[in-house]
């Protein structure tokens, strides 16, 4: 098949351009695959974030791309619409995460529409993490002329069901990203980079008011009169009320078992992050999937969540990876106690390696991806 993949890829950053980037690869292993991505993603008054590009080359990116949508010119969207009619791929993949993108996706499905060509979109989430009834309607509006979907959680299909019951849909669980970034440094290596030798914990990604930070700041007390020296790591960018966080870690005194790094953090990097810690903790109050898990699953790394969307279908609590109730402070301090006082670490990551065939990219992955059936 010829296949047309529409989304960010590097050198645009984040765990959706990761994440379109493997469905490239994989696909174009046995299919003719082009990407089209964006020469202007957001306009900067709209993207809370420092930088959308990563800062370093990739020498193993392989993938054909065109970097043609502007995000604010129309003319691109129907330049890329009128190549669809022309060269009638088989299909189109769009990648799928925020409303924004509504009309630019619209507009490249109604212009190019052909006999041939199906349509099919990748949702990383079906419905933006803020709830809005603007939101619903530009999404129906987008939905509506598509011809079939992919979720990446069961709980994201069973959302889809109910917006459009009748579209063909199906869900996979994504593949490990981790091929992406450099090689991992030993942990003691990573420890030593980083100046720190002792309990860790790693909470990873932009920092958004879904992802729950301020239950985990709310829970480090209780952590630390468990485990005295711990030091936990927030890694990544604050997008939204940033002195509001820093005033809580300033209240609860947490300033000295914190090690802040507020940026994008390179795919060079990103392991020496993950090496160094005991867990990586994603105290979301949603979630529909998470690279993050996906990362974390390719380098080992224990996962300490919430059971909520995504999370169940990866995380077996006690077995490869510890689960706690969303907005909970105390649930979460207990599950991050107890899986010290209990040496959880090993048998979680024994765990994980065991359940890595969950990852891996199968012909009914890819007959999903290019039908919605199995």
């Amino acid at each position: 098949m010829k296949v047309f993949a529409i989304g960010p890829i590097y050198p645009l950053r984040g765990g959706i351009a990761h994440s379109n980037r493997v469905l490239c690869e994989n696909l174009a292993a046995r299919h003719e695959v082009a990407a089209v991505s964006f020469s202007r993603m957001y306009p900067k008054l709209l993207y809370p974030g420092k930088e959308q590009r990563e800062l370093h080359d990739d020498p193993g990116f392989a993938v054909k791309v065109e970097y043609s949508l502007d995000c604010l010119n129309p003319l691109t969207w129907l330049r890329v619409a009128r190549r669809i009619r022309r060269e009638q791929p088989d299909r189109v993949l769009f990648q799928w995460w925020h409303t924004f993108f509504a009309p630019m996706f619209w507009t490249i499905v109604r212009f190019g529409r052909n006999k041939k060509t199906q349509f099919g979109v990748v949702c990383q989430n079906v419905l933006p993490h803020e709830d809005s009834w603007i939101h619903n309607l530009l999404t129906r509006f987008f939905f509506r002329p598509v011809d079939y979907f992919i979720t990446l959680s069961s709980s994201d299909l069973s959302i889809m069901k109910e917006l459009f019951p009748t579209k063909r849909a199906a869900w996979i669980t994504e593949c490990t990203t981790e091929s992406q970034f450099a090689a991992p440094p030993s942990r003691t290596e990573a420890r030593k980079r980083l100046g720190f030798d002792g309990d860790a914990l790693l909470f990873f990604g932009f920092v958004r008011p879904y992802k729950g930070l301020k239950y985990l700041l709310a829970a480090m007390p209780a952590i630390l009169a468990a485990r005295p020296g711990l030091r936990l790591f927030i890694v990544g960018e604050f997008w939204h009320d940033r002195e509001e966080y820093f005033k809580l870690i300033e209240r609860l005194g947490l300033r000295d078992h914190l090690a802040i790094v507020d940026r994008y953090v390179s795919n060079e990097e990103v392991p020496t992050y993950f090496a160094a810690s005991d867990a990586v903790v994603l105290p979301y109050l949603s979630s529909t999937e998470s690279g993050i898990i996906q990362l974390a699953y390719g380098l080992n790394l224990p996962i300490i969540t919430t059971a909520v969307g995504g999370n169940v279908d990866l995380v077996a609590h006690g077995k490869t990876g510890m689960l706690c109730a969303p907005g909970s402070s105390s649930s979460l301090a207990e599950a991050i106690i107890d899986f010290y006082a209990n040496d959880r670490g090993p048998s979680i990551r024994k765990g994980m390696l065991g359940n890595r065939d969950l990852f891996k990219w199968t012909e009914a992955k890819e007959r999903i991806c290019l039908n919605a059936s199995r």
